[in-house]
């Protein structure tokens, strides 16, 4: 299963359009808040599975704070990060991803992409394509999950 991933689109629909077409094919696209709204946007250029949740931008949109998904074996525990502190550690995304048997965490908040498995937990933030951060450039991330293994990729614009 191929599984796009953005987050903190703020709006920019435009860049998120794009960063779908370069995606190419996929079987679902995770949204990791910031404009939550967003996501459903985009879900009606998809003829596949949208799943996002709100971000601390998000007031009054109404969606959930976290999602739990099992993605072909593999639990992925879906939240925007700010209620876990993501800017200073990742130790309370890693405590929480625990708690729920979550093999992968996907975020955002920062802005920042990251790419890195801690104690078997795979955390990944695609960054953001409206306003990156840490020298990064606008972008996605991609997740393909086969058989019971995931492999991440981190993509510019």
């Amino acid at each position: 299963m191929r599984i796009g991933v953005l987050s903190d689109t703020h709006g920019a629909l435009d860049r998120a359009e794009k960063a779908l077409r370069r995606m190419g094919e996929i079987d679902m696209l995770l949204h990791a808040g910031d404009h939550y709204r967003d996501a459903g946007q985009l879900a009606r250029l998809l003829a596949v599975p949208v799943h996002a949740v709100t971000g601390n931008c998000d007031y009054r949109a109404g969606g959930p704070e976290e999602l739990l998904l099992d993605v072909g074996g593999v639990t992925i525990w879906l939240t925007h990060g700010h209620l876990y502190e993501v800017h200073f550690s990742g130790q309370k995304l890693l405590h929480r991803a625990r708690e729920q048997n979550a093999r992968v965490v996907v975020y955002g908040h920062t802005h920042v992409p990251f790419n890195r498995e801690c104690d078997g937990v795979l955390l990944f933030n695609p960054g953001s394509i409206y306003h990156p951060r840490g020298g990064s450039g606008p972008g996605y991330g991609l997740l393909d999950i086969e058989a019971g293994r995931v492999k991440a990729e981190l993509c510019e614009l």
